[in-house]
C-alpha cells in the first residue's frame, strides 16, 4: 500500500479492517463473513459499506493533503483536537471532548458552539484545503456510527436502518414489566363475552408471572375500543389466528431470536405479524420505550405509599440527595 493508504488503514477500526480483510483477501461471501464475525447480515452489510467508504474517503483526502488541518488554519486547538480524536483516533465523542484538554468542552452545548464557530471560519477563509476539510468532516459525519456535528451542520445520514430496538424494548416490557393489575382491568372492561357468531377483534395478554402462556381476549369491533387499546399499546387483530401468532412469537422471543441465524428469521416474521394488526400504523409511529409504556399503564401512580407507622415515614421532611454535595 502507498503511504496515504497506510494512513487511511490506520484510521479504520479493528472490525472495519477485519471486514475488508475477509471480503478482499479471503474472498468470503457476505453470509460467511457475517457468521464469522458473529453479526446479523444487515449489520455486516452496513459495516462493510462503511469500511469501504471510509477507506476511500481517507485515502483520497490524505493523498491530497498530509493532515486534516493545514498548519496555519484559523481553527482553535480545542476544535482541532476534537476532530482529530473522533476521525483519526476513532474514539467516542465524550472521549474526544476530554482529549481536547479543555474542561469546558465536556459540556455538549459548549462543544457545539465551538464546532459551529470553527466550521464557519473554515468556510469563510475560502482556502481549498479548508474547504476540503469541511467536506471531509461532513462526509465522515454522514457515515459514522454516531454524529460528531451539531444538528444544524449535519447532512442527511447515509443509512436507511431498519430499527428493531424499539420492538425489543416492547417485547421485553410485555414479558417482564407489564403490570398485571392493569391487564386485569383491561380484561374486566373490554372482554366481549358472547357465544353468538358475531364479529370480534382480538388482543393478546401476557402475564409476567407466566411468560410462557398467553391469553387471547375478544373485544368489541368498535372504533372507540380500538382507539383506547391503541393508547395502551395493544395490537388489535381481526382474526384469532393472527393474535395467536403474535402471542406465540412474543412468548418465544428469547428462544427464537437467539443467535444470528435465528434472529434473521425471527424479525421479518415478527414485522409481518404485527403488520396484520388493525392499529399497526398508529402504534408503529409511537414511542415504545419504557418510560412511554410506564406512563400509558400509570405505573408511577401505583407506587406503595409509606404508612404513618413506618419508621422511615417523616411528614414534611426528605433526605437531601448526596450528589448535590459533590
Amino acid at each position: 500500500m502507498t503511504p496515504y493508504q497506510e494512513k487511511a488503514w490506520d484510521c479504520l477500526k479493528e472490525k472495519e479492517r477485519q471486514c475488508l480483510f475477509l471480503a478482499i483477501s479471503e474472498n468470503k461471501s457476505t453470509c460467511e463473513a457475517s457468521q464469522l464475525m458473529g453479526m446479523t447480515h444487515y449489520k455486516y452489510m452496513e459495516l462493510k459499506e462503511r469500511a469501504e467508504k471510509f477507506f476511500r474517503l481517507f485515502s483520497d483526502f490524505f493523498e491530497k493533503h498530509e493532515a486534516i488541518f493545514r498548519p496555519d488554519c484559523p481553527c482553535e486547538f480545542q476544535f482541532r483536537h476534537y476532530i482529530e480524536g473522533v476521525i483519526e483516533k476513532r474514539i467516542g465523542s465524550k472521549e474526544a471532548r476530554l482529549f481536547t484538554g479543555d474542561a469546558s468542552q465536556i459540556l455538549p452545548k459548549v462543544n457545539h458552539r465551538t464546532i459551529t464557530r470553527n466550521m464557519r471560519w473554515l468556510i469563510e477563509t475560502g482556502n481549498p484545503w479548508d474547504i476540503d476539510t469541511v467536506k471531509f468532516i461532513r462526509e465522515f459525519d454522514r457515515w459514522n456510527t454516531f454524529r460528531i456535528l451539531p444538528v444544524m451542520l449535519q447532512q442527511p445520514s447515509a443509512y436507511k436502518r431498519r430499527l428493531n430496538r424499539k420492538y425489543k424494548a416492547y417485547i421485553k416490557y410485555l414479558l417482564h414489566k407489564m403490570p398485571e393489575w392493569f391487564l386485569d382491568k383491561v380484561k374486566e372492561k373490554y372482554w366481549y363475552k358472547t357465544n353468538y357468531p358475531k364479529e370480534k377483534y382480538y388482543i393478546v395478554m401476557i402475564y409476567p408471572s407466566d411468560r410462557i402462556n398467553y391469553k387471547i381476549i375478544p373485544v368489541r369491533p368498535k372504533e372507540e375500543v380500538v382507539k383506547q387499546l391503541t393508547q395502551w399499546y395493544f395490537y388489535v387483530f381481526k382474526t384469532e389466528d393472527d393474535a395467536d401468532t403474535f402471542g406465540f412469537m412474543v412468548t418465544r422471543f428469547n428462544v427464537k431470536s437467539r443467535g444470528v441465524s435465528l434472529g434473521q428469521k425471527f424479525w421479518p416474521e415478527f414485522r409481518l405479524c404485527i403488520s396484520q394488526a388493525i392499529n399497526y400504523k398508529e402504534i408503529n409511529n409511537m414511542d415504545l420505550g419504557v418510560s412511554s409504556l410506564d406512563n400509558a399503564y400509570h405505573v408511577s401512580r401505583r407506587k406503595k405509599k409509606l404508612s404513618k407507622d413506618d419508621p422511615n415515614h417523616m411528614v414534611g421532611l426528605a433526605r437531601a440527595k448526596e450528589k448535590i454535595f459533590y
